[in-house]
Parts: C-alpha cells; sequence; structure tokens
C-alpha cells in the first residue's frame, strides 16, 4: 500500500502507470463513472488511441456484469496469446451520488478469467463497509481518509497487488502494467550515475515529501475503524439510511436519487451488490427548489449535506436530472439525530417552495 494525499491522486497514479499505446488497447468503463475519472479515460484515448468501451448498468442502478463478459470475449483467445493483458476495467465501488454498492468480486472474477487489468475506485467504500482486495480480485484500489474514515483531508491510499508490481518490471511484458508516471528518490534507488531501481512494493508510487500529521490522522482513524468494527460500522449506518430514505419519502416533493425505484435490495444481494448509507434526493423537479438552496439551509441549521451534480454519469439523461443533496448518515450518528435532519428538510423546503411561488 502506498500512502499519498487524495483517493485521486491514488487512482490517477494507478491509472498513468499502464502503458496504453493505441487503438488495441481497451478502456471498459460502466455509464455510471465518477467525473475524475472519466475525464482521464478521454485524455488517455485522445493522446494514445486507446478505445473507450461504456457498459450499461442494469435498469435498477447496478452493473450490467454479463455485458462486461461478453466485451471481454470479443478479445480473441489468440490476441490475448499474444499481447495479454491489454485491456483494463475500471469499476467505481460506490458511485458519489449513488447508495449502489456495485458487485466488485464479480467484476474481479471475469477480469482473472479473461486476463483484464482491474482499477477499482473505493473512494466511496473504505471505512464506510468491510472492503477485502484480495476477494475482490482488483490490481489497484484507491481510497481517501477524509471521507468514511473521518481522518484529515489531504490523506489516500493506493493498494497495488503483486503481480501489477513485478509484471511492470518484467523483462518483455507486453502487459498494461508499468512504471509510476512519476518518480523521486522515495520510490527508486539512484543505482549507478546512469540507472535507478524501483522499490520492490508498493512504496514505488510514493514521493518523498509528505504531510506527516496528516497521516498520522489516517493511521489514528484507521485503528478506530478496525475497533469499531467496519461490518457493525456499516450495519448501523444503513439502518439510518434507510430511516433517512423513509422520512424523505414523505416529504411532500422530495425525490430520492440515490437509486432508481426498481432497486430491490434483495436482487441486489443476489448479484453480490448493496444498498450504502449514502442518501440523495432534489426538489427541483417537483418544487423547483434547487438543491444548492436547500444545501445552505440546511448547513445554517448545522446539519451537514453536500450537493451532487448529475455530471457522473455517461449517459446524456441522466446528466440532464437536476444537483442532489447529499447526506450520508455514519455509525456515529443517532436515530434523533436522523429524526432532527428530516424535520429541517421538511421545513427549509416548504419555505423555499414558498418563496419559489412568490
Amino acid at each position: 500500500v502506498a500512502l499519498l494525499d487524495s483517493a485521486q491522486a491514488a487512482w490517477a497514479r494507478a491509472f498513468y502507470s499502464l502503458n496504453f499505446t493505441s487503438s488495441a488497447d481497451r478502456i471498459l468503463c460502466f455509464a455510471s463513472e465518477y467525473a475524475g475519472n472519466a475525464v482521464a479515460y478521454l485524455q488517455m484515448a485522445r493522446r494514445t488511441g486507446a478505445r473507450i468501451e461504456v457498459l450499461p448498468m442494469r435498469t435498477d442502478g447496478i452493473a450490467d456484469v454479463p455485458a462486461l463478459e461478453a466485451a471481454l470475449q470479443r478479445t480473441t483467445t489468440s490476441e490475448r496469446a499474444e499481447r495479454p493483458g491489454r485491456t483494463l476495467v475500471a469499476l467505481t465501488h460506490i458511485q458519489t451520488s449513488e447508495s449502489i454498492v456495485q458487485p466488485a468480486a464479480a467484476v474481479g472474477a471475469l477480469c482473472e478469467r479473461y486476463g483484464a487489468v482491474f482499477l477499482l475506485d473505493t473512494c466511496q467504500s473504505v471505512g464506510q463497509l468491510p472492503v477485502d482486495v484480495r476477494a475482490l480480485g482488483c490490481d489497484f484500489a484507491c481510497g481517501t481518509g477524509r471521507k468514511w474514515l473521518r481522518a484529515p483531508r489531504g490523506t489516500g491510499f493506493l493498494y497495488v497487488r503483486r503481480r501489477a508490481l513485478d509484471e511492470a518490471t518484467r523483462s518483455g511484458s507486453t502487459s498494461l502494467f508499468g512504471e509510476p508516471p512519476l518518480i523521486d528518490h522515495s520510490g527508486a534507488v539512484w543505482s549507478t550515475p546512469d540507472s535507478y531501481t524501483l522499490l520492490p512494493d508498493a512504496k514505488r508510487f510514493e514521493m518523498w515529501e509528505a504531510d506527516e500529521a496528516a497521516r498520522h490522522g489516517l493511521e489514528a482513524a484507521a485503528v478506530v475503524c478496525r475497533a469499531t468494527g467496519p461490518a457493525r460500522n456499516f450495519a448501523h449506518a444503513t439502518r439510518l439510511a434507510a430511516r433517512l430514505r423513509s422520512g424523505l419519502a414523505a416529504i411532500p416533493g422530495c425525490v430520492i436519487r440515490d437509486a432508481p425505484p426498481s432497486f430491490d435490495e434483495e436482487v441486489a444481494r443476489s448479484l453480490g451488490a448493496a444498498r450504502c448509507a449514502i442518501v440523495t434526493f432534489e426538489a427541483e423537479s417537483t418544487l423547483g427548489v434547487r438543491s444548492a438552496d436547500l444545501h445552505s439551509a440546511l448547513e445554517a441549521r448545522g446539519i451537514s449535506v453536500s450537493v451532487s451534480p448529475s455530471t457522473h454519469h455517461f449517459e446524456p439523461a441522466a446528466r440532464a436530472r437536476p444537483s442532489v443533496v447529499r447526506i450520508s448518515p455514519s455509525y456515529i450518528n443517532a436515530e434523533s439525530e436522523i429524526d432532527t435532519a428530516l424535520a429541517a428538510i421538511a421545513e427549509e423546503l416548504a419555505r423555499l417552495a414558498r418563496e419559489k411561488g412568490a
């Protein structure tokens, strides 16, 4: 594991270490994708000619795993033998404005079967729920301290699978795995005046300068998370989220947006997916109340929420939706706080709708 200063920095170090060279290389991702990752795919395609294939979501918002297998099968056996590992599969485990935990283990199993590289964005999952990178089968996984771990801003980390490290330095390798996109004497040894040797572990992705105080904060947060138990934390937070959604559904004009109406938790579990504690909603499509205005009103009452834009998606219809208010109960919250938040949301929505009408 390499320590970096954000999840996005960790993700970018992994992505830009891959040796895309031509249109024979593919980036497979899903329609619901974090914007910070999507623009990097577009840049890489522009630079190298690598092809982006956007795979669909099911109508219930779960990644279409059979569509992924069909895409992987389009690479012929001979192509895989001549140039193995020239396909990247990228998955965002939990989208920033969605509550669906995508079936990462199923995706990882397909990547293993077809020899694809698997890059998993766990920014919204590490600290919120148990994440076993070995069980998920990913080659890279990035995370942040500042979200569900409640560590300081400016902390991130990157898991790198052993095969990715070894293949990057193997002589004659034709796989996508490559060296970090930038190095210094922290990640490599200046072995002779005209040569260097990368460190054998994920530390090769680190740089010399770092915020040591923030890293100590990350360590303390990880200790707390482990002591309280990720599985127990997740169970408590999701119970609060369910209570929150139930209350929001009863507020006139409130539209819950973190999962499609057809999402079913039992079906999700059968597919290796789940529902997490992220809750998003809006009232612009019904009452004309902008999420930004509701955010300001709730913040003024001491309720911590954020606004997520609709641009974290490849599909034009999804991008045309209004921005949403995001509220994410944690294991440190209580039912009484959820009820207080619901009362405030109802009051502020009614007030803002009246003002809008005036």
